[in-house]
């Protein structure tokens, strides 16, 4: 069984950040078949006019959705960007047109590209509906207060899909508020050192 949780379209959202951990964490621990899960992001992590995106050149969301555990995300980095990402030893897959991400028989990319024989593609751009077109799994797209879900059985067929909102009670997880206010500190240093 192959479990994904996804996020997208968060748009630079640091203080929803917590709030949607929390809830990503309650998603993944109920009793559930054994099997895998990936938490994914469809792109759209930052937004030009926010101005941690800004200054950060879009690095400041994906540097707390790797803290959050996020396994891969949809990107449009510069190379200097990825770079820098990098040398802060980012652990997530960063998943653009030029860097597909391979984990075993899964393929994840930003594209929908032909998938190599033995492998299933996932495609970290969001689509109209969940679905599974041969060895392409689409996902539909969420909205940043959304969680999508899809299931696969062990020969990687689709069970189930499913987008849920966040709910307005879920509580900030600690150490992702702390993630957030140390992207922001980062983020403020960067800012008055280029004013200097």
């Amino acid at each position: 069984m192959l479990t994904i949780l996804y996020t997208g379209s968060l748009r630079g959202d640091l203080e929803r950040l917590p709030r949607l951990y929390t809830f990503l964490q309650n998603l993944r621990h109920p009793p559930q078949p054994p099997g895998r899960t990936l938490l994914l992001d469809l792109g759209d992590s930052c937004a030009p006019d926010v101005w941690h995106c800004a200054i950060t050149g879009g690095r400041s969301t994906l540097i707390v959705l790797d803290a959050m555990g996020c396994h891969a995300a949809r990107v449009e980095l510069s190379d200097e960007n990825r770079r820098r990402l990098r040398a802060n030893l980012l652990s997530m897959a960063l998943v653009d047109a030029e860097h597909p991400w391979v984990d075993g028989e899964l393929v994840f990319t930003a594209a929908a590209v032909l998938p190599p024989p033995d492998a299933l593609t996932v495609v970290l751009a969001p689509a109209d509906s969940t679905r599974l077109d041969g060895r392409m799994l689409r996902l539909a797209g969420v909205s940043a207060g959304q969680v999508g879900l899809a299931r696969l059985d062990d020969s990687l067929a689709l069970l189930d899909h499913a987008i849920y909102d966040l709910p307005p009670a879920a509580l900030p997880d600690p150490t992702i508020t702390a993630a957030v206010d140390f992207v922001l500190a980062e983020a403020r240093a960067l800012q008055r050192k280029r004013a200097e």
